[in-house]
């Protein structure tokens, strides 16, 4: 999951109405929180004015190891909104990022809940709470790693091979000096951590809603469940990540899935079809070119602006295909791209996703640190769940394994326990995305099956996560009427019924 969530909504007049209304009525009567909490501006983590003015913005400061209580700490950067609502229910809904090392704040309170129409629906019924995982961005420590900016530019120019681990060693050497220890950053004590937060909110139980790796970091804050003071309600699972698959190594079959799907679904439209006919032989032509006749390209660095020059091969166009599929409002465009790439040797579209690429807005030492430290968990092959991958994608999952194996050599972190599920009886929701290249329905509908109270839905032309989209976009509608309704009652099966309306929507010249 290199690619973050970063499709945002546009500002709507609804959610600004709603909000600024609602301020003075939910400013200020709520309990003192817990003496770990250590209050900030909300200014700290960006957060847009009306959003600030209804939240409570800090740190937590928590154990590094739960296990030692009185050792060293770090601290959480924590984001309370409060509801909106005339009664809201007293359990909040608890949201978490994916990456893993994706900023949690820098996402949902900073552009879904302002946003999109979601975040006020759900400020309706309850709060929301936002914590940053450790690790990233907003807390301290944070293990980012500026050094990969370099690495990428370098291997675009074709100066580094891409799992050359001269980034991850940098990285580590200078937050090692700064006295971080990477084996404290994995997903038991990740959920953990989210449980005393809610205990030092005041809260005596709370639901819990994961995006991407989120997704799996709520599969954990299941199996903690009974283990803390504060109880856990509820769980929503948002693109899923199945434990015992290595999801890098998979992604050969996940993205030729995701791929299939668009073309199977451009041939059932009878627009599309007559538009952008036998487009899987085009996309495999075109990348079969690329491979044999590389292009000259241009990529621009996005933090500085700086442009140079490459030879776009095959391999390349696949990687620039990829955001594509993750996201639900650009997957409209793929069958229109790949023409144009085709019929008139436009490549701007590459162009710009592959320039996006090349800084990582997660904190990778984190995302490495946590994928290292689960290796124990990965037992199952994604051979045995797939049919074969497109011959041309077959270098994707061994080549991003391959980068975070690198990664492990170097950071050489001690091993979790292998995951195992426990309180499979609380109530949770799963959403899958029919064009998802990276956790396909194959992980949602297994996961599920290892839960007793599960209820799973397959959204059709919609990308890599379903709830957190902008209004009018594919399934968005339809997947917070059923979020929501889960939320109010998570113990009877919401009414889904809007899925037969959602379809794969197309772009044309």
């Amino acid at each position: 999951m290199k690619f973050s969530l970063t499709r945002l909504g546009q500002f709507t007049a609804i959610v600004v109405t709603a909000i600024a209304t609602s301020v003075a009525a939910t400013a200020s009567n709520r309990s003192p929180f817990g003496p770990a909490w250590e209050p900030a501006n909300c200014s700290t983590f960006g957060l847009v004015p009306l959003v600030a003015a209804l939240s409570d913005c800090g740190y937590v400061t928590v154990p590094e190891h739960h296990s030692q209580p009185n050792g060293r700490t770090i601290q959480l950067a924590v984001v309370r909104t409060r509801s909106i609502g005339d009664n809201p229910a007293p359990d909040p809904l608890m949201m978490e990022q994916g990456g893993p090392g994706g900023s949690t704040i820098g996402l949902f309170p900073s552009k879904i809940v302002p946003f999109t129409n979601v975040g006020t629906a759900i400020l309706q019924q309850r709060d929301m709470v936002f914590v940053e995982q450790r690790g990233t961005q907003f807390s301290r420590p944070a293990l980012t790693c500026p050094e990969r900016v370099d690495h990428n530019v370098a291997v675009a120019k074709g100066e580094l091979e891409f799992t050359d681990p001269g980034w991850i060693t940098a990285c580590r050497d200078r937050l090692a000096a700064t006295g971080v220890n990477f084996s404290a950053f994995n997903s038991i004590e990740n959920a953990a951590d989210l449980y005393v937060v809610a205990e030092v909110l005041g809260y005596e139980q709370f639901n819990f809603y994961g995006a991407s790796y989120g997704t799996l970091l709520g599969q954990y804050v299941l199996a903690q469940a009974d283990q803390h003071k504060a109880k856990l309600r509820s769980v929503i699972l948002d693109g899923v990540v199945r434990p015992d698959v290595d999801f890098n190594l998979g992604s050969s079959y996940s993205i030729s899935q995701a791929l299939r799907n668009v073309f199977a679904a451009c041939a059932q439209d009878a627009q599309c079809n007559q538009t952008y006919p036998n487009l899987e032989r085009v996309f495999s032509s075109l990348i079969d070119r690329l491979n044999q006749h590389p292009i000259p390209a241009k990529l621009t660095i996005p933090n500085t602006q700086k442009t140079f020059d490459v030879l776009l091969d095959g391999k390349d166009l696949a990687y620039a295909i990829v955001p594509y599929l993750y996201s639900t409002e650009d997957s409209r465009f793929l069958p229109r791209n790949l023409y144009r790439a085709a019929n008139s040797n436009d490549f701007a579209w590459a162009e710009e996703k592959l320039s996006a690429g090349l800084v990582m807005d997660e904190a990778e030492g984190m995302y490495s640190a946590v994928l290292c430290v689960r290796a124990a968990s990965v037992t199952v092959d994604p051979a045995t769940l797939f049919p074969p991958p497109y011959p041309q994608l077959a270098f994707f999952g061994s080549q991003e394994k391959a980068l975070v194996d690198r990664s492990c050599e170097v950071l050489q972190v001690e091993l979790e326990p292998p995951f195992a599920y426990k309180n499979t009886a609380i109530p949770t929701l799963v959403f899958n995305g029919q064009f998802d290249p990276v956790t396909p329905e194959v992980y949602g509908k297994a996961v599920a099956s290892n839960l007793k109270n599960s209820y799973v839905y397959t959204f059709s032309g919609v990308g890599h996560v379903s709830l957190v989209a902008k209004a009018n976009t594919t399934g968005a509608a339809c997947a917070q009427a059923i979020a929501l309704a889960f939320l109010t009652n998570p113990n009877r099966p919401p009414d889904s019924r809007c899925l037969a309306e959602v379809k794969p929507v197309f772009e044309y010249e």
